[in-house]
């Protein structure tokens, strides 16, 4: 990745994602832009920003849209000043979004369904929708997806979270295939077990046994350096158990 690279983190407002912003915030040589219902300042300020923190809601359908049309703005309008501005500069994307729904599959509600479908796949489908038009624009991108164990088999009492995550899977091969004439890095993150905020509902479990969220922060960190030709389709990452 070079210096002065645009570095976008999605899901900053807590576990990985928030790990991950803490990291990219070490490296003074980009412009880190991140997302949560947590951040500082008011979407509407994003187009006109080189970095920070800002307020947004991957569940709301008006957040997804202003993004969009704000990340146009951002970029369109000056390229058309000079069309070298960004041929220069890498885009880095990590999609740390998501929630999990657990429990046996009777008791799964209609409504809890449909709000972990907006987060955990809807909005990465929308978010990178929005990225599309732009990435000719750039030196090189690269777009990391966060995926899970669960994304590759199944496991019981979790059948929402692992059809999500199976989709997930699939949105990374798809437009890992979409995006080839561009050289677009698209990498799927099959996450193991890492010590977020999401266990706390499954006492069975033991956080001691699971990756800890900085330690997970510096190696996703480190995909942003992958050398120009390596291109990694899928990475696995389990704590020193396996799968729990």
């Amino acid at each position: 990745m070079k210096e002065g690279a645009h570095v976008y983190i999605f899901g900053i407002g807590s576990g990985i994602g928030q790990g991950l912003h803490k990291r990219f915030l070490k490296d003074s040589s980009v412009s880190l832009f991140g997302f949560s219902r947590k951040g500082n300042s008011d979407l509407s300020h994003f187009s006109q920003s080189q970095s920070g923190t800002f307020s947004w809601d991957a569940k709301n359908p008006k957040d997804l849209e202003m993004f969009q049309s704000s990340l146009a703005s951002k970029y369109r309008s000056q390229i058309n000043v000079t069309s070298s501005t960004f041929q220069t500069t890498d885009l880095m994307v990590y999609f740390a979004l998501g929630d999990g729904v657990f429990g046996p599959i009777d008791q799964l509600e209609v409504v809890d369904l449909a709000s972990h479908f907006q987060l955990n796949v809807h909005s990465l489908i929308l978010l990178s929708k929005a990225f599309s038009p732009l990435l000719s624009s750039f030196r090189s991108s690269t777009f990391v997806f966060l995926g899970s164990t669960a994304g590759k088999q199944g496991f019981p009492e979790s059948v929402a979270y692992c059809a999500s995550k199976h989709a997930v899977l699939g949105i990374t091969r798809a437009l890992r295939e979409e995006w080839k004439p561009w050289g677009t890095k698209v990498i799927h993150v099959s996450l193991g077990a890492v010590a977020t905020e999401i266990w706390d509902t499954r006492p069975q479990f033991d956080k001691n046994d699971m990756i800890s969220i900085s330690d997970i922060s510096e190696y996703l960190w480190s995909i942003s350096h992958l050398p120009k030709s390596v291109f990694v389709d899928d990475l696995s990452i389990t704590p020193r158990k396996g799968i729990l």
